[in-house]
């Protein structure tokens, strides 16, 4: 499997492709929506009363997509997986069985949006380590403060800091290979490439993966992710 790449496809199929035991560490910002309230089609025009079952197609898919991470990453490997406080506990339980613990990792980004009542100014990051993964010795709290990238400047709509993503990558001095499941931009990338590592992202829709591509062509790096 070629390296420093983007790959055009869903990440399961990325991930077919992967031998046992392949990747050092995932960073990534799966899509972590809630699902709707489903229509009731009985006795008028309604939505039925919200329950926890609303929240099965998100937690099983998350259980596949752990199941296959699960086979390529390392026993001494690291997962960070950004999230929001609806949908942690739902990742909790897809990482709960191929981790030794999880725990949430909290990104301040300094500022907040105009809106309404309490306007996020954070987001979670689910951090599991595998069952053989090494302890780092280290004097860093779990809150990560970082301003996040400015709405005019982002070239993906969830885009993350690269900063972030280095402080990330930089914690596993040992660690070679880091994967993105859900690419976006390929900010993975340019933050593991900027620090002398190697890397692989998966996505989906042909938009982003070619925005990815003109990124790099034309940005820091000459490397092109075909």
């Amino acid at each position: 499997m070629d390296l420093n790449k983007i790959y055009n496809e869903d990440c399961l199929e990325t991930m077919k492709r992967m031998p046992d035991n392949f990747l050092d560490c995932v960073i990534t910002d799966p899509p972590y929506f809630l699902p709707v309230n489903s229509y009731v089609g009985t006795r008028g025009n309604s939505y039925h009363r919200r329950t926890l079952a609303d929240t099965s197609i998100l937690k099983g898919y998350f259980e596949r997509i752990f199941m296959e991470l699960d086979r390529v990453t390392k026993q001494t490997g690291t997962f960070y997986v950004f999230c929001d406080g609806q949908s942690y506990p739902i990742l909790y339980q897809a990482m709960f069985p191929v981790c030794k613990y999880v725990r949430p990792l909290i990104w301040d980004k300094k500022v907040s949006y105009n809106g309404y009542t309490w306007r996020h100014q954070h987001e979670i990051i689910a951090w599991g380590e595998r069952f053989e993964s090494e302890r780092v010795p280290t004097g860093d709290g779990d809150i990560l403060r970082c301003k996040g990238v400015m709405q005019k400047d982002r070239l993906h709509p969830a885009q993350k800091p690269v900063e972030l993503i280095e402080t990330l990558i930089a914690k596993h001095k040992e660690y070679e290979l880091f994967y993105d499941p859900y690419g976006g931009s390929a900010t993975l990338g340019q933050a593991a490439m900027n620090i002398g590592k190697k890397w692989i992202c998966s996505e989906l829709e042909k938009q982003f993966y070619e925005t990815a591509q003109n990124r790099f062509v034309n940005g820091t790096t000459e490397t092109k992710l075909f």
